[in-house]
């Protein structure tokens, strides 16, 4: 017998799910964006090298890319209400642990173990939306949610800067970790909540058959085949890039910032909080122009050109103006914020009727954070034996191979979904 599933046409609950999903997303933020901005506080200390410190970070971003893998898969067969509370849960505990730890093998263990979990809340979370809200307002929902990535870019920093202020590093960890403790149980009550709602006055379906009348094959179809057969194995490279500069750009921002314009830790990362203000509208660009060109790999496309002439102003200006160098940083980072809405928010959603939008959601993030995880790490080497300057050239000249990828897949894409979608 198939499972009854029930889409929720109460306008409380449907906020309730949005703002409870908007928080939990946002919340994982302080839990992991936490660590890089304490980065110019733990070198100040002189224990750890760049090195070192960049390797910690990027042990996050490699076990969220492997973790990606696994929540994808996990989110299509299993309860996301589930998946999503053991995530923010081992956070939480993970958090606190980097509190007690004293060497960065330890540090590195603890958040990757963070880093782990934590890609068990992105897609089971996006799979949780698209079962409980109706076709009309489901992509909008998936849009918006990225607008906590942003947001909690900037709290993460607002809120560390403030806590070194006047407290040791470590303390940002037990903050963290606390928050997440409470924002678990949250979620938990909240999603029972909705459940009952929508079983008791929601509008019933039955997914398998409207999955069945789609496409009678469609069930029997193998992820991987559709990777391949949509064109999107050629976006991984430009998904790897998307990551480098908006994860791994945004984490050593208050680091170049120091390096290159001397101004000290406190303001350093208070002034990198400009970078998630930016990134802001990205998800309202992302949503403005998809709007009217109504093909995500298109519009990345746009973003990625958008990127690399900002990099290269960047590039021309890097130790002459902060001002300069800080609104390129900014709009270049938003333009991969909005890519990241386009390819990892907004593309999924297309995959509903096919039953498989948490595991194509969680093969295209993991992509993401592997090259969050290769420029942290890389960054850090980069800059430390090439400078700063020849670091930005790098980023240019990804972002135009990227914007090429994207233009290449547009065919590729347009006629698979055509025909399956």
């Amino acid at each position: 017998m198939n499972k009854k599933y029930y889409k929720l046409k109460d306008k409380k609950f449907i906020i309730l799910l949005f703002s409870i999903c908007f928080l939990v997303y946002l919340s994982t933020y302080l839990g992991r964006l936490n660590y890089s901005a304490s980065i110019t506080a733990i070198l100040s200390e002189g224990n750890f090298t760049k090195s070192q410190t960049g390797l910690i970070g990027t042990t996050f971003f490699f076990t969220y890319g492997i973790g990606q893998f696994i929540s994808g898969f996990l989110g299509d067969k299993f309860s996301a209400k589930k998946l999503v509370f053991i995530g923010v849960l081992i956070s939480a505990i993970t958090n606190l642990c980097m509190a007690i730890t004293n060497n960065y093998i330890s540090m590195a263990i603890c958040w990757s173990i963070n880093g782990l979990f934590q890609a068990f809340i992105w897609s089971p979370m996006i799979k949780f939306v698209v079962d409980f809200l109706d076709d009309n307002i489901k992509a909008k929902a998936c849009i918006y949610l990225n607008l906590s990535v942003p947001l909690g870019t900037m709290l993460a920093y607002f809120m560390t800067a403030h806590i070194i202020a006047i407290k040791p590093w470590k303390f940002v960890f037990i903050i963290s970790g606390i928050i997440l403790l409470v924002i678990s149980i949250l979620w938990l009550i909240s999603c029972i909540l909705i459940e009952k709602n929508a079983i008791n006055k929601g509008i019933e379906y039955n997914k398998y058959e409207l999955i069945n009348n789609t496409n009678k094959n469609n069930n029997n179809i193998n992820t991987f085949y559709v990777i391949l057969s949509s064109g999107f194995i050629f976006l991984i490279f430009s998904l790897i890039v998307q990551g480098c500069l908006k994860d791994g750009v945004t984490n050593w921002v208050p680091v170049y910032i120091n390096e290159t314009y001397n101004l000290g830790n406190f303001i350093s990362i208070i002034i990198t909080i400009i970078i998630p203000i930016f990134n802001v509208f990205g998800v309202y660009f992302a949503s403005l122009l998809n709007y009217k060109i109504k093909n995500e790999i298109k519009t990345s496309a746009i973003f990625f050109f958008i990127c690399s002439i900002c990099l290269i102003i960047l590039f021309i200006f890097s130790g002459k103006s902060i001002f300069i160098s800080l609104l390129m940083l900014g709009i270049s980072t938003t333009t991969m914020m909005a890519v990241n809405t386009l390819l990892i928010g907004l593309l999924p959603t297309n995959f509903d009727k096919i039953n498989k939008v948490s595991s194509i959601s969680g093969i295209l993030n993991s992509f993401v954070y592997i090259g969050g995880a290769i420029s942290t790490y890389g960054i850090g080497i980069m800059s430390e034996n090439i400078g700063w300057k020849n670091t930005i050239l790098v980023w240019v000249i990804l972002a135009i191979i990227s914007c090429i990828i994207c233009l290449s897949v547009l065919k590729k894409w347009k006629n698979y979904r055509f025909k399956n979608l």
